[in-house]
């Protein structure tokens, strides 16, 4: 009788043993890393620590083709932390499966831009050297307003712009004056104003010097700079 608790006690200590080599089996995992915005190849350190006590960890660097490839226990879970430059930075937490295919099964990583966006809102009129806006206006406005609306988290900063000709001092305080103007039409759409940022140009930056109405037009704008999503 003790001899058979005694067999079956070291069998389960053999299978026992066997699977915590199975659990620590090193295995190869491969992935890539692309742009968020256009898919292109992303070169970029890796940093990789297992969980929960970090007792495995190091840094890699991706490929010129964005693929990255790493020796990491099976069925351990670690937590990869990739930065770069004009990037945001990216965090995920993946368990490493058995077949060496890890990350949750997802072997790309997407990472987002830092990048400003600015848009130029091409339908914005205005009374001629004021900052009342034109009911014309209003359609492309509104559909600042409901994006903003429906992302939250967005923060934007209106920058005005006036012809470059004039008074320096007048066309500051015009720019300002229009800037303001689109402030309050959002906000009036519910666009809650600590979202909204503006800045004044005047005639400091124009995108054409040439003495035609056309390019004193184009001069004259309001540009919307994304710098939140």
């Amino acid at each position: 009788m003790l001899k058979a608790a005694f067999i079956v006690s070291q069998m389960l200590f053999f299978y026992g043993v066997l699977a915590q080599q199975e659990q620590n089996k090193v295995v190869m995992v491969s992935g890539k890393l692309l742009n968020a915005k256009d898919s292109s190849v992303i070169v970029a350190s890796i940093l990789f620590e297992k969980l929960p006590y970090y007792d495995d960890m190091g840094m890699i660097t991706s490929k010129a083709d964005g693929t990255f490839s790493l020796p990491l226990l099976k069925g351990s879970a670690y937590i990869f932390t990739i930065s770069k430059d004009g990037f945001k930075d990216f965090s995920k937490e993946v368990r490493i499966l058995g077949n060496g295919v890890a990350l949750s099964q997802d072997e790309t990583f997407y990472i987002e831009s830092n990048e400003i966006e600015l848009i130029k809102l091409e339908n914005l009129i205005f009374a001629r050297s004021s900052p009342e806006i034109d009911k014309s206006s209003y359609e492309e406005l509104n559909e600042l307003a409901d994006w903003m609306n429906k992302n939250p988290s967005v923060i934007l900063q209106l920058e005005g712009h006036t012809d470059f000709r004039g008074n320096a001092i007048a066309n500051m305080q015009l720019s300002q004056a229009r800037v303001n103007a689109v402030k309050k039409y959002l906000v009036s759409k519910k666009v809650k104003k600590n979202r909204i940022l503006t800045k004044a140009f005047g005639g400091s930056q124009p995108v054409s010097k040439d003495n035609t109405e056309e390019s004193k037009a184009r001069n004259r704008r309001v540009e919307v700079r994304v710098i939140r999503r």
